[in-house]
């Protein structure tokens, strides 16, 4: 039997309730060339899940022993026959293309090491009765081309998304066993000194976030900062052996005042900050510790595999100290260092500056113009060749150095996050005439860049604003069709609501729930209903499900949806608001009444959609002047609310309540310029005080806005009119346009007219 393409490794505690489905999605796999090895990392034995499946390809290993998650791994790599090796955790799944896609990639690919496809984040909650998760989100957390220089500050390719060639494993030395937290990151990060990687820009997999408490490793190491941050260091520590043909090699030589506290926090500030990988070399520059004693002084800082002490037992020169440890060194760079570094000033200035020596190949040496390092303060703190370092410097000569300064700009390994921030500042600033130029030109570049499928919640808030809906539409859409389903359906259901395309709402949000893998039953299930600060998309997808419904007055089909959404979030009142919409309707007033009275409080009550939909109750119950309080209440919780526009001029111009409309519309079209709408209800209670000046000028701007407005053209041809004819005629217009607004024929003309809540 020849030895399998793919060997993939699941290392499992204490999880068999997930298991199964983890293993089912290996055995769906279309690709067959594969074998599947579970080790089981001292948990409970999960024999019987395994056998279930009675699969000669599944490789079951169980041990007593719980090891840790990079020791499985690592005996994986051993034990595995296949040529390339991927990762599943066992409460994780894959889709029935991640072999076939990732092994493709590095067929096509010889030189890649490794290759990497997008992965959904499904948000869960479980059933404690049945042990079923139901899955109510999925996000697209992580998605971008390959890009070196990122991987050496964040790691961008998840364990579940990656494959590698096993042979690049062993290469690098596998996965770091004294590593907690982002394993695949001391293994990824290492493979990316050596090789390149392939981006396969598919989703091929997803990998489990609870809702609620998660019982994640990665979780859970997280809480201690302390702890998780020199978690951080050993990783970046942890070099491969040489060569590095994809790294030009720094040695950094830090020249010891004295030994402790201060040097110790400045060394984890260098660390942290430069992630430029290179070996850390000490002098001890005729320092009275012995090498023993100054391992010791540097606490846990002693664990990292990049440190070395180099012991001078006589205090010399500085220069020649560098020039010692120089000579030790088999790097081609050297990064000079003193106390004096300001390491958090210019903590991507190591990859600037490799950048500058590409392009100025004259270059031999370079210093940064950062705060505190001033030629007055010291000599050093600058990046040299070994080489050119060594010749200028050698005793007896005249040891001339020319180190220009430079100004620190940005790396290219991080033009889109630098692009990005600005983005987001313009963004925040509402500047949407430019963050929408800068998006297009972020989303124009490919090599080392996320793509469209992380950018397109940022694309939806700059066609909303700009009412590019074709665009928005468009993108979705083409997501969609490559797989990216849950999310972008989602995005679309958002996008119908704005248009108020309802029917295609629902068609959308149908398929959302499909891909989501959810049904109306699943929510009969015991973890429902629950609360949360947050509100889930999913939780605002039944709600507009829930306003689609009564749009198109399938009533039952609302308060169906409305019913979920307050599984989705007990604490939340707008489900009783779709509800009591759904009783008015429907003609139950009464029901209506009751659904109000059961909205959680405080925020149900200072909810202007409250206000608006007891003033609606108040309407049908023939009480005007209760409903125009209402509305009042909704003007003054949320002033600049376009909803409460209609209702309350028309409830207020059917009593004649004129002045006190004047304020609250005002203030709306002070800040809403553009809304034709409210500039023309403003002009015609300006007109029915007999403020003719007042009601012509906001009259044009409505016109102005929306040259079609028929309330604005009434009122200006009334005016002109009344100008041409006598007061009396002018008096006569007055009372005709109150008319239209008589408080005996209001309620049947707000039942015609459509008010939006």
């Amino acid at each position: 039997m020849s030895d399998p393409k793919v060997s993939v490794i699941i290392s499992t505690y204490n999880r068999p309730q997930y298991l199964h489905e983890s293993i089912q999605s290996i055995i769906n796999q279309t690709m067959s060339d594969w074998e599947l090895i579970i080790l089981n990392d001292g948990g409970v034995d999960v024999r019987t899940v395994v056998e279930k499946f009675a699969d000669p390809r599944v490789i079951y290993v169980h041990d007593k022993i719980n090891r840790g998650a990079a020791v499985r791994r690592n005996q994986g790599i051993e034990l595995a026959k296949g040529e390339y090796v991927c990762y599943l955790d066992d409460d994780d799944t894959f889709y029935p293309n991640h072999f076939e896609a990732l092994s493709k990639a590095l067929d096509d690919n010889p030189e890649a090491g490794l290759a990497y496809s997008d992965l959904y984040a499904a948000s869960s909650v479980s059933d404690n009765k049945t042990g079923r998760r139901h899955i109510l989100d999925k996000q697209m957390m992580v998605s971008r081309d390959f890009n070196r220089e990122f991987m050496f500050h964040y790691n961008h390719v998840l364990h579940v998304s990656l494959m590698h060639r096993r042979s690049a494993a062993l290469r690098v030395g596998g996965f770091a066993n004294d590593v907690k937290v982002l394993i695949e990151w001391s293994l990824t990060r290492r493979l990316a000194f050596i090789y390149d990687f392939v981006h396969v820009e598919v989703p091929t997999g997803e990998y489990h976030l609870a809702i609620f408490k998660s019982d994640r490793i990665s979780v859970r190491e997280r809480r201690n900062q302390a702890s998780y941050q020199h978690n951080l260091r050993k990783i970046r520590c942890n070099l491969p052996p040489e060569p590095w043909p994809k790294v030009e090699r720094i040695d950094l030589l830090y020249l010891v005042e004295r030994w402790g506290p201060k040097l110790n926090q400045h060394l984890r500030e260098i660390i942290d900050n430069f992630d430029h990988p290179m070996r850390i070399k000490l002098i001890a520059n005729g320092a009275a510790l012995t090498e023993e004693e100054a391992w010791k002084s540097l606490k846990e800082l002693a664990e990292l595999k990049n440190i070395e002490i180099i012991r001078l037992p006589q205090k010399i020169e500085p220069i020649l100290a560098f020039r010692k440890a120089a000579k030790l060194s088999k790097a081609k760079f050297l990064f000079l260092v003193t106390s004096a570094l300001q390491a958090v000033k210019a903590p991507r200035r190591l990859f600037a500056s490799m950048d500058l020596f590409k392009e100025k190949p004259e270059l031999q040496s370079l210093r940064w113009g950062v705060e505190g390092e001033e030629k007055e303060k010291t000599q050093f703190e600058c990046l040299i060749y070994r080489d050119y370092f060594l010749t200028h410097t050698k005793p007896g000569g005249r040891r001339v150095v020319t180190v220009p300064g430079v100004t620190v700009s940005p790396p290219k390994g991080f033009k889109f996050d630098i692009m990005y921030g600005e983005f987001q500042k313009l963004v925040k600033n509402k500047e949407f005439d430019k963050a929408g130029p800068m998006l297009d030109s972020i989303m124009a570049e490919r090599k080392g860049f996320p793509h469209v499928q992380y950018l397109i919640n940022d694309l939806e808030t700059i066609c909303l604003q700009n009412k590019d809906y074709e665009r928005l539409e468009k993108e979705s859409l083409a997501l969609i069709e490559r797989g990216y389903t849950p999310d972008n359906y989602m995005r679309l259901t958002r996008l119908y609501r704005t248009q108020g395309r309802w029917s295609d709402l629902l068609e959308a949000g149908s398929k959302a729930m499909e891909s989501l893998g959810l049904t109306f039953e699943d929510f009969e299930a015991d973890c429902f209903p629950f609360r949360l600060g947050m509100e889930l998309k999913t939780f605002v997808l039944f709600m507009d499900m829930g306003q689609a419904s009564l749009e198109l007055k399938d009533y039952g089909g609302a308060a169906r949806y409305f019913h979920i959404a307050s599984k989705l979030k007990s604490d939340s009142h707008k489900p009783f608001l779709g509800f009591a919409k759904a009783y008015l309707l429907a003609g139950f007033i009464d029901r209506a009444e009751a659904a109000i009275a059961r909205t959680p409080q405080p925020a149900g009550r200072n909810d202007p959609e409250t206000q608006r939909i007891m003033a609606a109750i108040c309407r049908k119950r023939k009480n005007l002047p209760l409903a125009f309080e209402c509305l009042k209440k909704a003007f003054a919780n949320a002033p600049l609310d376009e909803n409460n526009v209609e209702p309350f001029y028309f409830t207020g111009a059917g009593l004649g309540r004129w002045e006190e409309m004047v304020e609250p519309l005002k203030n709306f079209v002070l800040h809403n310029e553009d809304h034709a709408g409210a500039q023309a209800r403003l002009a015609s209670v300006h007109y029915n005080l007999n403020n003719e000046f007042l009601a012509r000028e906001a009259a044009e701007k409505a016109l102005a806005i929306d040259p079609k407005n028929p309330v604005a053209k009434s009122i200006l041809e009334r005016i002109r009119k009344a100008a041409k004819n006598s007061p009396e005629g002018a008096i006569a217009e007055v009372d005709s346009l109150a008319a239209e607004v008589n408080p005996e024929i209001l309620p049947g003309l707000l039942d015609s007219v459509q008010i939006v809540w």
